[in-house]
């Protein structure tokens, strides 16, 4: 694994050196596959296995949470060093910091300038700095850069009490805030495609930090297989205590672009398939009619497609979903936009949303003339352009 540092990585500072490597990577990535069962195919690494413990990780809350208790002469204070995947532990207050044993039985320790700094930092995840001697006492950040991106990958707080997402390039991988984090932007996509039998083959498109999958092994009992192009993420979920459930031999990892992937399973292997990719931008194969049709080739007769958009209601992620819908449906499928999951529902069949489908209304200004609306200040209404031939490029 590589090392993840607070020490920027140093970036190929010749442009053709950068994109010779681009281009190997992009012709290792679509040569074709000697086998399709085989457990790992691409130009990466296989799947990295269960860690041999679990380090304890911290935020800015627990670190507030320890100098609170510290400067109000507390002996003890209430922490969570795995996200609240299991119980707060009670830490003891020392003179040089909190020494603490996570609910792994693991033993850590915390000095207090290290936890005075990572209070400041509210966009970081903190492990211990030394690999094997968690009683150090040195903190250092969850973060890396990605080689198959050339963007930073870290792990970030979205809460007191919720999982972490991840920040690539300084953006969030996750809705959260306001109601919505990390695990119910999960299960608002999983519902979109409910009800999901028991047993059922489910592929999740760009694993992330594992959550879709994670959730619809543990909770939905789905034999799922997922593909990831980005060996970081990877990596951020080796740390992360809510991925936890794709280093138990469960879950088939696949390694490749997913739009090249896909192309190696046989017709009708899927029950259900999540779709969550990049912006349009950074991947705009997997938002291409190509891309679907190979979709509703390997999903069976019955089955349901989700696809993360965005927010349907802002301006780009508007645009973005009519693209989306418009090619589904010239591949075949039946597509509607699913609000509230922020993304869009497909099947061969109709599809019948989980969720109102009815966009909620934007409330709109009065005019200086008192009128309101999309009509025009003659009484007709405005003309509707909305070219979706251009909606996501």
């Amino acid at each position: 694994m590589r090392s993840r540092t607070q020490t920027s990585h140093a970036v190929p500072s010749s442009s053709c050196q950068r994109i010779a490597r681009c281009r190997d990577v992009h012709r290792i990535a679509r040569a074709p596959r000697a086998s399709a069962t085989e457990s790992s195919w691409g130009p990466f690494d296989p799947p990295l296995p269960r860690p041999a413990r679990f380090k304890p990780l911290w935020s800015h809350h627990e670190a507030t949470r320890a100098l609170d208790a510290r400067d109000a002469g507390e002996s003890t204070v209430e922490i969570s060093l795995d996200f609240h995947l299991t119980p707060r532990v009670r830490g003891a207050i020392e003179d040089a910091g909190v020494r603490a044993t996570t609910s792994d039985g693991e033993a850590t320790f915390a000095t207090w300038s290290a936890l005075e700094s990572m209070a400041k930092d509210e966009r970081g995840v903190y492990e211990p700095e030394d690999e094997d001697d968690w009683l150090e006492g040195g903190l250092r950040k969850v973060q890396t850069f990605s080689e198959d991106t050339g963007r930073a990958v870290s792990l970030m707080p979205s809460g007191e009490t919720t999982p972490a997402t991840a920040l690539i390039g300084g953006f969030s991988m996750h809705r959260f805030g306001v109601g919505v984090d990390p695990e119910e932007d999960t299960r608002k996509k999983l519902g979109a495609i409910a009800p999901i039998r028991r047993d059922a083959r489910l592929l999740d498109v760009c694993t992330g930090l594992a959550y879709t999958s994670c959730m619809a092994f543990s909770e939905y009992g789905c034999r799922v297989s997922t593909i990831e192009l980005d060996r970081s993420m990877t990596e951020m979920c080796h740390v992360n205590p809510h991925s936890r459930a794709l280093f138990e031999g469960q879950i088939e990892q696949l390694y490749g672009n997913g739009a090249d992937v896909v192309k190696t399973f046989e017709d009708n292997t899927f029950d259900y398939i999540v779709t969550d990719p990049p912006t349009f931008s950074l991947a705009g194969e997997l938002y291409s009619a190509e891309f679907y049709a190979d979709l509703k080739r390997i999903l069976r007769p019955k089955g349901k497609v989700y696809h993360y958009i965005g927010d349907p209601k802002s301006s780009s992620g508007g645009k973005v979903a009519a693209g989306v819908v418009r090619r589904l449906k010239e591949v075949g499928f039946d597509a509607a936009i699913d609000y509230d999951a922020h993304g869009v529902v497909a099947a061969v069949g109709r599809v019948r949303l989980n969720r109102s489908k009815t966009k909620p209304p934007r409330a709109s200004k009065p005019r200086r003339d008192g009128t309101v609306g999309r009509e025009r200040r003659d009484g007709r209404p405005r003309a509707r352009r909305f070219d979706d031939d251009v909606d996501d490029r």
